[in-house]
């Protein structure tokens, strides 16, 4: 079986209904550096928050979550009258002030009392039983694969075009490779061109030696062995990393940046025209992969 890599962007949604319930769960992930959570219920499953997310983790390493949960169902709400019963015992204390003061009995009406939207009110409750959080369970983990497929659907469509980019920059660095050899030869040839100009007319000779050591000074300081070694050994461990699948995203960001590096240094180091336009196309390439990378788990 292919390992496989996930991109951070997807979307799930799974609707399911048991015993008169109907529970519905919406899944959206985004791009992000790290494991940012969102999430949206009724009130009452509030609490049932953390085991939604433990849940979700499962399958969700890296990147903006937004979950969205609906529930529904006959028994699921439930009315109920709600008495404030500190104001009905201060009703009654000031009854029996006013009766006090008035030098008679003062008596409550109890009909008068139940209207009074102050004092007594309808509440509308959720009933929350193990149907519902079991059923919640079973919907996000539907609305989980649904979004898993899609990010790895993604992720194949990524890693098929990483692979031709990094195929596109191992064909540059063995150009490139090609031609460093050429790179003291030419200046060689340049400098020893520019000194016969000098001295063409005047009574005076070139030392062949001194050019050879200035040649070989340059050649010290041009050298882009090492650079282009570890540009080769970059590519070759993306490839590598992108076999193995899993949670990659990270490293495949800190080659990228790896990468980059070694394209500067050879770039500023190679005093040769041909390799300095082919550096120019590989940066681009590494700033493609950059982007791509970005989307990956």
């Amino acid at each position: 079986m292919i390992a496989m890599i996930a991109s951070m962007t997807g979307y799930g949604h799974a609707t399911s209904q048991k015993a008169g319930y109907k529970v519905s769960v919406e899944l959206r992930t985004v791009n992000h550096r790290f494991f940012e959570w969102f999430c949206k219920m009724p009130r009452p499953l509030i609490y049932f928050e953390e085991e939604v997310k433990k849940t979700v983790r499962q399958s969700v390493h890296r990147g903006k979550v937004e979950v969205f949960i609906t529930v529904d169902g006959e028994g699921l709400h439930q009315r109920a009258l709600h008495v404030d019963w500190s104001l009905l015992e201060q009703y009654r204390q000031v009854a029996k002030k006013i009766g006090q003061v008035l030098e008679t009995e003062a008596r409550f009406d109890v009909h008068s009392l139940l209207v009074d939207e102050q004092l007594v009110s309808m509440q509308e409750e959720t009933a929350v039983n193990e149907t519902v959080t079991d059923l919640v369970i079973e919907t996000l983990r539907e609305a989980i694969n649904q979004l898993c497929k899609m990010r790895n659907h993604e992720g194949e469509l990524l890693a098929n075009d990483l692979k031709k980019r990094l195929t596109t920059l191992l064909a540059f660095n063995e150009q490139i490779k090609t031609l460093a050899p050429n790179v003291a030869n030419d200046y060689r040839d340049r400098l020893k061109q520019r000194i016969e100009e000098y001295v063409q007319g005047l009574d005076h000779t070139f030392d062949e030696w001194r050019l050879l050591a200035e040649v070989a000074i340059f050649a010290e300081k041009a050298d882009i062995s090492e650079e282009l070694t570890r540009l080769d050994a970059h590519i070759k461990q993306f490839f590598a990393i992108l076999a193995a699948g899993g949670i990659v995203g990270r490293k495949l960001d800190f080659l990228v940046q790896e990468m980059n590096r070694e394209a500067n240094t050879i770039g500023s180091k190679a005093n040769h025209l041909d390799i300095r336009q082919i550096v120019v196309e590989v940066k681009s390439e590494i700033e493609k992969l950059k982007e791509q990378v970005q989307n990956i788990e």
